[in-house]
């Protein structure tokens, strides 16, 4: 992470009001109160099924967040549209996203539409459908929220021609190009290596950095946690993207060989599917003989079968200080970019129970005379 980004949200202001205080959002209400932020939104509109007690205690902490209250619209107010521009729709990190992005703007008569800008040209691998997001403005959407990196970033910025965009979950690269609301992958991969180090592991590696810029962000931020422990030199990085296909096979890279890790990050949960299948074509056991940790914490680490130890993004926050940015450029606001990093946390699961497995006895030589 370079020197100038804050470390997490708490290190700046989220969100600046007018006037010059912090301006919280929907889901900051909700969560103060322990309720659901949709429950929040049915309180600050009156709604008849919730009770005045809970509506003045809705309230109350609106206030003290300072969040708008006075941009709240009816619910069948519905005064624009905007579009969330995603890669792929197989990870399901997004429809996490999407649904707190969707809570937020309903606050202000908004909705959200995916848009799937990932398309493939005989010339290159992978390229952003901008004639998809020019057909977006010419239908009039308020603006694009864009969720991880998009391939081209300068046509994209072109095809949204004056419509304001917002990163979430994007690469450092980005920072001061428009606002970004990103995961803090310093703080996430620090939680990884910290937990494994502290179960005595030593030989650890990172399957990603590859196919985007923020997974050589996070395969950067490994080795850096890995240095702290003094365990730079056994911190091993095996190329891997976000898939499981490639994640399978960078496994079955690192589980060959005399030299084996005892554990393994990857850059997110799909990839660590893809190592989970890997180990047990190898014959591993998990967490026994190889502890494996994921990073989304998504519907695919918390499964049954595979119990993966993952990083929960806090998609909650990020979602809701997303859509809330939007809303304010929408508005008018125009204020230096905001760039915002939001700690993660760790959630713990069966896949790193264990302690590093027993070494095996080596073969002594005998010599023959």
């Amino acid at each position: 992470m370079s020197s100038d980004a804050p470390s997490s949200d708490e290190s700046i202001d989220p969100a600046g009001a007018a006037d010059g205080t912090s301006r919280g959002t929907l889901h900051d209400v909700a969560n103060s109160l322990g309720i659901s932020s949709a429950v929040a939104l049915r309180a600050l509109r009156e709604s008849d099924e919730i009770k005045p007690q809970m509506m003045r205690r809705v309230r109350e902490a609106a206030e003290r967040l300072h969040f708008p209250i006075e941009e709240l619209s009816a619910e069948e107010d519905h005064r624009g549209v905007v579009a969330v521009l995603v890669n792929t729709m197989r990870n399901t990190w997004i429809s996490d996203l999407v649904r707190a992005i969707r809570i937020e703007l309903a606050a202000t008569g908004r909705t959200a539409i995916v848009v799937p800008t990932r398309r493939r040209l005989p010339e290159y691998p992978v390229a952003a459908d901008t004639d998809a997001i020019e057909n977006l403005v010419q239908l009039g959407v308020d603006g694009f929220l864009m969720i991880s990196d998009l391939a081209d970033m300068d046509s994209v910025l072109a095809a949204t021609g004056n419509r304001p965009l917002v990163g979430i979950g994007c690469s450092q690269e980005f920072i001061g190009r428009f606002d970004t609301v990103r995961i803090d992958d310093e703080v996430g991969q620090g939680l990884l290596v910290d937990h494994l180090v502290s179960l005595g592991h030593r030989e650890i590696a990172h399957v990603g950095g590859v196919g985007a810029a923020v997974a050589r962000e996070r395969a950067d931020a490994f080795r850096r946690a890995m240095e702290r422990h003094g365990l730079g030199e056994q911190a091993r990085v095996e190329p891997g993207d976000f898939t499981e296909q490639v994640g399978q096979t960078a496994g079955s890279m690192l589980l060959r060989g005399s030299r084996t890790p005892t554990a393994v990050t990857c850059a997110n949960d799909v990839t660590a599917v893809g190592v989970l299948s890997a180990a047990r074509e190898a014959g591993f056991t998990v967490p026994e003989s190889l502890a494996v940790a994921g990073y989304g914490n998504t519907s695919l680490a918390s499964s049954g079968i595979s119990q993966l130890t993952s990083v929960d993004p806090n998609s909650d926050r990020l979602g809701a200080l997303a859509a809330q940015f939007l809303v304010e450029r929408v508005s008018g606001h125009e204020g230096p970019t905001r760039d915002v990093a939001v700690a993660p946390a760790i959630v713990v699961r069966r896949s790193t129970s264990a302690p590093p497995r027993a070494e095996a006895p080596r073969r002594q030589r005998v010599s023959v005379d």
